[in-house]
């Protein structure tokens, strides 16, 4: 169809509208065009913070089945006991993991979050703008010079408080994930027991090895790293949106009070309305396979800090 020009609007109009482009609005629809809305990121999309410079990757709306059934506990048992022996086998009786019962349905909205854990060098910006406070000390489990020195400023932030995360994510334009989000971003949809699916394999994330005599060690491994490992090293272990060390590097604060799991299905949920102890996700450079699953959990009191927390951000 030709347009004259005295009208050639009428040719952008019917252009757009057989691409799809415009849609008719209102009762003047005549006279309006409006634009469609754009597509929705893809699972693991990428986009850069500005802030911080820190890349996040899109965690789509989805369902999950959120903690751990009876043979899922059973499992995370067993690890413990093949790693953990003599009068620490203790930490493998079935009571220590009835917090991550019952499995519960979860539905969330779409969200961004941070691909790897904040690094010194990044929370350091945040220090520098008095946003932040500085971590408890600068040390980290082996090295005595570690925030600050640049040699490390690729290495997650540690020694630093659940409200000290907090302030650096909202510095940044970002908050903490809640409990849910951070263990969907891990899990998927498949409500895998460690990010990269349900077996156990030590060659895909920083944990406690042959290198390691803070903790239990596993003697058959060694991942290069006495304690932390600079973000990103095992790409292999990364969740179905390719977020990064999700298990094993350092535990992640996240922004929920510790308690009880409901038993009936959640939207969007966001824990306790209070509590005495907060909530540490991932397990760490220190811990054993049991620990880094996914569903694994605990509390911490608000002003704890050790040389093996650090934390990540989402975006709505």
């Amino acid at each position: 169809m030709k347009c004259h020009s005295s009208t050639i609007i009428c040719c952008l109009f019917l252009s757009l509208s057989a691409q799809g482009c415009i849609t008719l609005t209102g009762p003047d629809s005549a006279n309006t065009i409006q634009a469609a809305p754009s597509a929705a990121p893809s699972p693991g999309s990428m986009r850069v913070r500005g802030r911080d410079g820190m890349s996040m990757v899109y965690v789509a709306a989805g369902d999950f089945d959120m903690g751990s059934d009876y043979l899922e506990a059973a499992f995370g048992r067993k690890l413990c006991r093949q790693y953990i022996g003599g009068s620490a086998a203790a930490a493998c009786y079935p009571d220590n993991f009835r917090d991550e019962a019952p499995p519960h349905h979860v539905t969330l909205n779409g969200f961004w979050i941070d691909r790897t854990e904040v690094t010194n060098g990044q929370y350091q910006r945040c220090v520098q703008a008095g946003a932040c406070r500085p971590p408890a000390e600068i040390r980290s489990h082996y090295r005595p010079f570690y925030y600050g020195n640049a040699e490390f400023a690729d290495y997650p932030v540690i020694l630093v408080t659940r409200d000290q995360a907090i302030a650096y994510c909202s510095w940044a334009g970002a908050r903490l994930p809640t409990e849910s989000e951070w263990e969907y971003a891990a899990r998927g949809p498949e409500s895998w027991i460690f990010p990269w699916g349900d077996s156990f394999d030590g060659t895909r994330l920083n944990y406690c090895d042959v290198n390691c005599d803070a903790g239990p060690g596993d003697p058959k491994m060694d991942d290069g790293y006495a304690d932390t490992a600079p973000v990103g090293t095992f790409p292999s272990g990364a969740s179905w949106v390719n977020a990064l060390d999700m298990a094993g590097n350092v535990r992640e604060w996240v922004a929920d009070w510790y308690g009880t799991y409901p038993a009936d299905q959640q939207i969007n949920p966001t824990g306790p309305a209070s509590g005495e102890s907060v909530i540490p996700r991932g397990g760490s450079w220190i811990d054993n396979p049991s620990l880094v699953r996914s569903a694994n959990r605990g509390g911490n009191t608000p002003d704890y800090y050790r040389d093996y927390y650090g934390f990540r951000c989402v975006m709505d």
